[in-house]
């Protein structure tokens, strides 16, 4: 059993990671859906938390797999939702239901975007660390604690920078192809032109043989398959009687 005083900061500690957390998804999710669409109108300001989706209770396998996944990655975060789910069930419906909706998300990646997966993956770790130190720090002012933030926060910076340096270079590598396909000469063009014509050419002329062979196969298996008629015999001559 915790004391009341280890019960409290419990839940000041997950409120604050929580807190931090939602702000951080609602910029993830905006970044993975590319610009937001205009609306004439504009909506009232809401929080972030506000603007998050509504999400069902999970079920006992989902906790369980979110908690799972939170032991593999951030064993931290797992002790701390496992003693939440006895000293504040809401507190921790909040926080597995968080963690869940981030194994949905790197799910989605490892199967449209599997080269991305694990970045994203090292990306969730670090972010994850950074709320829990920052919920810390937030009670204690602790320099030590500020110095291991510091430190996660340029290297969840320099992430971000590979990324951009690598989209910049798929984004270079594809605009280099558009160009040299625009730059063709005339003499490219017309050898490409040939090259086209002959390859047409030949699936056409392979199509029209294989549709001759199979009309004459289709035509020899039909004249078979007829029952062969008999000719009429020639009537007998009669025969002249002296």
């Amino acid at each position: 059993m915790f004391s009341g005083f280890t019960q409290t900061r419990l839940r000041l500690i997950a409120a604050i990671s929580l807190t931090l957390f939602a702000f951080v998804v609602s910029a993830q999710d905006g970044k993975d859906n590319g610009r937001a669409k205009l609306s004439p109108k504009k909506p009232p300001v809401q929080s972030a938390q506000a603007n998050r989706p509504v999400v069902t209770k999970l079920s006992v396998d989902q906790e369980d797999r979110a908690l799972k996944f939170a032991g593999k990655h951030h064993p931290e975060l797992a002790k701390l939702l496992e003693r939440l789910r006895g000293t504040s069930p809401s507190g921790f419906a909040r926080g597995i239901r968080e963690v869940h909706l981030a194994v949905q998300r790197l799910e989605r990646f490892r199967e449209k975007q599997p080269a991305r997966f694990e970045a994203e993956l090292e990306n969730w770790k670090t972010a994850s660390e950074i709320r829990l130190l920052t919920a810390k720090w937030a009670m204690s002012q602790n320099a030590g604690l500020e110095k291991q933030i510091r430190a996660l926060l340029r290297v969840r910076q320099q992430s971000r920078l590979d990324r951009l340096r690598e989209d910049r270079t798929k984004l270079a590598a594809r605009l280099q192809q558009l160009d040299d396909q625009i730059g063709m000469g005339t003499e490219e063009l017309e050898v490409d032109l040939v090259k086209e014509w002959d390859r047409l050419a030949k699936q056409a002329t392979a199509s029209a043989k294989a549709q001759r062979r199979s009309r004459k196969k289709k035509s020899t298996a039909k004249e078979k398959s007829k029952p062969a008629t008999k000719k009429p015999s020639e009537p007998k001559a009669a025969i002249k009687q002296d």
